[in-house]
Protein backbone atom coordinates (compact mmCIF):
# COMPACT_ATOMS: atom_id res chain seq x y z
CA UNK A 1 0.00 0.00 0.00
CA UNK A 2 1.74 3.06 -1.09
CA UNK A 3 2.17 5.99 1.57
CA UNK A 4 -0.39 9.18 1.61
CA UNK A 5 1.25 11.97 0.12
CA UNK A 6 1.14 13.78 3.26
CA UNK A 7 4.06 11.66 4.79
CA UNK A 8 6.28 12.51 1.04
CA UNK A 9 5.60 16.33 2.21
CA UNK A 10 6.95 16.24 5.75
CA UNK A 11 9.58 13.84 4.91
CA UNK A 12 10.84 16.29 2.53
CA UNK A 13 10.41 19.22 5.24
CA UNK A 14 12.53 17.35 7.31
CA UNK A 15 15.20 16.86 4.40
CA UNK A 16 15.08 20.35 4.27
CA UNK A 17 16.03 20.60 7.53
CA UNK A 18 18.81 18.84 7.48
CA UNK A 19 20.01 20.46 4.29
CA UNK A 20 19.98 23.74 6.51
CA UNK A 21 21.45 22.13 9.28
CA UNK A 22 24.09 20.63 7.41
CA UNK A 23 25.36 24.06 5.96
CA UNK A 24 26.29 25.07 9.48
CA UNK A 25 27.51 21.74 10.49
CA UNK A 26 30.69 20.61 12.13
CA UNK A 27 31.47 17.80 13.80
CA UNK A 28 33.16 19.50 16.90
CA UNK A 29 30.29 21.46 18.07
CA UNK A 30 26.83 19.69 16.63
CA UNK A 31 23.78 19.47 18.94
CA UNK A 32 22.43 17.62 16.10
CA UNK A 33 22.10 14.08 16.91
CA UNK A 34 21.31 12.99 13.07
CA UNK A 35 23.59 14.59 11.72
CA UNK A 36 26.23 13.31 13.93
CA UNK A 37 25.11 9.98 13.92
CA UNK A 38 25.53 10.50 10.23
CA UNK A 39 29.33 11.77 10.83
CA UNK A 40 30.39 9.29 13.01
CA UNK A 41 29.50 6.71 10.59
CA UNK A 42 31.45 9.19 7.88
CA UNK A 43 34.85 8.93 10.72
CA UNK A 44 34.94 5.02 10.99
CA UNK A 45 34.50 4.75 7.23
CA UNK A 46 37.61 7.88 7.00
CA UNK A 47 39.53 5.46 9.15
CA UNK A 48 38.70 2.62 8.01
CA UNK A 49 39.40 3.64 4.57
CA UNK A 50 43.23 4.41 5.22
CA UNK A 51 43.51 1.07 6.70
CA UNK A 52 42.20 -0.89 3.93
CA UNK A 53 44.77 1.29 1.72
CA UNK A 54 47.73 0.14 3.65
CA UNK A 55 49.84 -1.05 0.97
CA UNK A 56 49.50 1.96 -1.30
CA UNK A 57 51.88 4.86 -1.47
CA UNK A 58 51.56 6.90 1.32
CA UNK A 59 50.14 9.56 -0.62
CA UNK A 60 47.59 7.34 -1.52
CA UNK A 61 46.85 6.13 2.13
CA UNK A 62 46.49 9.77 3.41
CA UNK A 63 44.13 10.76 0.62
CA UNK A 64 41.95 7.61 0.55
CA UNK A 65 40.17 8.70 4.18
CA UNK A 66 38.11 11.36 2.51
CA UNK A 67 37.97 9.83 -1.15
CA UNK A 68 36.56 6.34 1.18
CA UNK A 69 33.95 8.80 2.90
CA UNK A 70 32.65 10.24 -0.22
CA UNK A 71 32.41 7.31 -2.10
CA UNK A 72 30.58 5.14 0.95
CA UNK A 73 28.35 7.99 0.44
CA UNK A 74 27.94 8.07 -3.45
CA UNK A 75 27.78 4.30 -2.96
CA UNK A 76 24.51 5.06 -0.50
CA UNK A 77 23.03 7.06 -2.86
CA UNK A 78 23.59 4.43 -6.11
CA UNK A 79 22.41 2.02 -3.79
CA UNK A 80 18.79 3.65 -3.01
CA UNK A 81 18.78 4.68 -6.65
CA UNK A 82 19.15 0.90 -7.46
CA UNK A 83 16.50 -0.18 -5.50
CA UNK A 84 14.11 2.71 -6.66
CA UNK A 85 13.81 3.60 -3.11
CA UNK A 86 13.70 7.26 -4.68
CA UNK A 87 12.58 9.28 -1.63
CA UNK A 88 15.34 7.42 0.22
CA UNK A 89 17.71 8.38 -2.23
CA UNK A 90 16.63 12.21 -1.54
CA UNK A 91 18.36 11.14 2.02
CA UNK A 92 21.31 9.61 1.29
CA UNK A 93 22.00 12.55 -1.66
CA UNK A 94 22.30 15.04 1.59
CA UNK A 95 24.49 11.94 3.30
CA UNK A 96 26.39 12.66 0.23
CA UNK A 97 26.73 16.68 0.50
CA UNK A 98 27.72 15.62 4.32
CA UNK A 99 30.61 13.47 2.83
CA UNK A 100 32.07 16.42 0.31
CA UNK A 101 31.50 19.05 2.98
CA UNK A 102 33.10 17.24 5.22
CA UNK A 103 36.17 16.48 3.21
CA UNK A 104 36.23 19.38 1.73
CA UNK A 105 36.32 21.29 4.85
CA UNK A 106 39.47 19.19 5.68
CA UNK A 107 41.07 19.49 2.76
CA UNK A 108 40.55 23.57 3.28
CA UNK A 109 42.40 23.42 6.61
CA UNK A 110 45.95 21.87 5.03
CA UNK A 111 47.60 25.23 5.34
CA UNK A 112 45.76 26.59 8.94
CA UNK A 113 45.79 22.78 10.23
CA UNK A 114 43.71 24.02 12.92
CA UNK A 115 40.71 21.23 13.08
CA UNK A 116 41.44 19.02 15.99
CA UNK A 117 42.52 15.43 14.81
CA UNK A 118 42.05 12.14 15.89
CA UNK A 119 44.76 9.60 15.93
CA UNK A 120 46.84 6.52 17.91
CA UNK A 121 49.25 8.82 18.85
CA UNK A 122 49.93 12.61 20.05
CA UNK A 123 51.12 13.47 16.69
CA UNK A 124 49.01 13.09 14.02
CA UNK A 125 49.43 14.30 10.38
CA UNK A 126 46.95 16.13 8.46
CA UNK A 127 45.89 13.89 5.77
CA UNK A 128 45.49 16.85 3.34
CA UNK A 129 48.36 18.91 4.44
CA UNK A 130 50.85 15.79 3.59
CA UNK A 131 48.48 15.48 0.45
CA UNK A 132 48.94 18.80 -1.04
CA UNK A 133 52.56 19.25 -0.18
CA UNK A 134 53.39 16.56 -2.12
CA UNK A 135 51.85 17.50 -4.65
CA UNK A 136 52.79 21.41 -4.10
CA UNK A 137 49.16 21.77 -4.22
CA UNK A 138 49.36 23.58 -0.88
CA UNK A 139 48.49 27.20 -1.48
CA UNK A 140 45.40 25.78 -3.72
CA UNK A 141 43.86 24.08 -0.61
CA UNK A 142 41.03 26.39 0.05
CA UNK A 143 40.42 26.56 -3.50
CA UNK A 144 39.89 22.99 -3.67
CA UNK A 145 38.06 22.47 -0.44
CA UNK A 146 35.89 24.92 -1.06
CA UNK A 147 34.95 23.26 -4.20
CA UNK A 148 34.58 20.14 -2.78
CA UNK A 149 32.40 21.92 -0.54
CA UNK A 150 30.29 23.54 -3.66
CA UNK A 151 29.70 20.15 -4.78
CA UNK A 152 28.64 18.77 -1.90
CA UNK A 153 25.63 21.84 -1.88
CA UNK A 154 24.72 21.42 -5.32
CA UNK A 155 24.30 17.41 -4.38
CA UNK A 156 22.37 18.54 -1.52
CA UNK A 157 20.19 21.02 -3.41
CA UNK A 158 19.68 18.60 -6.39
CA UNK A 159 18.63 16.12 -3.66
CA UNK A 160 15.98 18.51 -2.56
CA UNK A 161 14.83 19.27 -6.31
CA UNK A 162 14.20 15.87 -6.76
CA UNK A 163 12.68 15.30 -3.72
CA UNK A 164 9.74 17.81 -5.32
CA UNK A 165 9.93 16.33 -8.31
CA UNK A 166 9.13 12.72 -6.73
CA UNK A 167 6.04 14.87 -4.54
CA UNK A 168 4.68 16.38 -7.81
CA UNK A 169 5.12 13.29 -9.87
CA UNK A 170 3.14 11.62 -7.20
CA UNK A 171 0.66 14.42 -7.22
CA UNK A 172 0.41 13.98 -10.73
CA UNK A 173 -1.08 10.48 -10.92
CA UNK A 174 -4.46 9.24 -11.17
CA UNK A 175 -5.44 7.88 -7.28
CA UNK A 176 -6.12 4.38 -7.82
Amino acid sequence: MPLPIWLYIIGWGFFLYLFVALLQFTAENSNNLILSGMYFIDFGVHEASHLAAFFLPAIFIAAAGSIGEMSFTLLLFFAALKAKSYFAAVFAGLWVMLGFMSAGRYMADARAQSLPLIGPSETVQHDWHYVFSQLGWLNADTVIGGTVQTIGIIIGVGSLLFGIYLIVLKLSRPKE
